[in-house]
């Protein structure tokens, strides 16, 4: 049940880090609004929720 839930919160970290990436690297570019701040802004947070993801899902249960 706990692990479930886990792999569920894990997906939803890592959607989310590609929706970040896709909104803040590509919707800045194609609306002539694209700053480097922004572009940093979009990887770091891109690069915390795929750690989170990573972090959350659960490793195989013949690695435990």
């Amino acid at each position: 049940m706990n692990r479930d839930r886990r792999k569920l919160i894990g997906n939803i970290f890592a959607d989310s880090a590609k929706y970040i990436l896709t909104a803040g690297i590509i919707g800045n570019f194609l609306s002539g609004k694209f700053t480097l701040f922004m572009t940093i802004g979009s990887l770091i947070v891109f690069g915390l929720l795929v750690l989170f993801a990573y972090l959350i899902t659960p490793k195989d249960k013949e690695e435990i």
